[in-house]
């Protein structure tokens, strides 16, 4: 059986712009402190194509879920409120778009090239919140 030239060329790009996507992707695990508030601390564990999520402040976790990172619906609870979640990379950011009771939001978490820094930008979908950035360090053994 011969394979046409054409196919090669097809095969090759494909698996170039696959590599290429899979290097852009960042992973967020370990474990993030915040710059700004000592007592907020999360824990990201990415791994076969979920994320696993643990946002805890003053000791107590508000936060914690599991989530694919192919944007499929997730639910989830934080500060006791039922949440619906979809999470995806977008490039190098990690996207995740909440549904809550009280109005929706959007999260970009963003690693630094050299990984020792999570930004994380908050933007609302809904007029009753605020915009905000947080950034996070990464915290080392």
């Amino acid at each position: 059986m011969r394979i046409d030239r054409s196919c090669w060329i097809r095969f090759a790009l494909i698996f170039a712009a696959a590599f290429t996507l899979a290097a852009q992707t960042p992973d967020v695990s370990g474990t993030w402190l915040s710059d700004t508030d000592a007592n907020q601390k999360w824990v990201l564990d990415q791994k076969d194509g979920k994320v696993h999520v643990q946002e805890m402040k003053e000791g107590r976790v508000e936060a914690d879920f599991t989530c694919s990172l192919t944007g499929e619906e997730c639910k989830a609870k934080e500060g006791g409120h039922a949440e619906k979640i979809m999470m995806y990379f977008n490039g190098t950011k990690l996207v995740e778009i909440c549904e809550r009771e009280n109005g929706s939001i959007k999260k970009w978490l963003m690693v630094s090239p050299d990984g020792k820094t999570l930004t994380v930008e908050t933007v609302p979908l809904s007029s009753s919140q605020r915009s905000e950035k947080i950034s996070f360090h990464r915290q080392t053994a």
